[in-house]
């Protein structure tokens, strides 16, 4: 499916929302600007990675295919997952 970019920030923010997660404008218009560099037809995944901020940290990035570029960004699994399942659910609404 393709999202315009005018109807990203309306339609992942219902979709986070149903997960109890909120985001503010600004947050859903860098995921709007980030959507648009990840091409791709794979469904959306979480992926770990050390994070920068000490040792221990996690970061959790969603992305899709072998990209190297992420839609979202967070230190909380939740949240990435949240954004991952909503993407996909977007993506899989405007193919049936």
């Amino acid at each position: 499916m393709t999202i315009e970019p005018y109807e990203f920030p309306g339609l992942l923010r219902a979709r986070l929302r149903g997960h109890g997660v909120d985001f503010t404008d600004e947050g859903l218009a860098r995921m709007a600007d980030q959507y648009r560099l990840c091409a791709g037809k794979n469904r959306w995944d979480v992926r770990q990675y050390v994070g920068r901020s000490g040792v221990g940290a996690r970061e959790y990035r969603v992305m899709r295919d072998k990209g190297v570029q992420e839609v979202y960004r967070s230190v909380e699994r939740g949240q990435a997952d949240a954004v991952s399942a909503a993407l996909n659910a977007l993506e899989s609404e405007g193919e049936s």
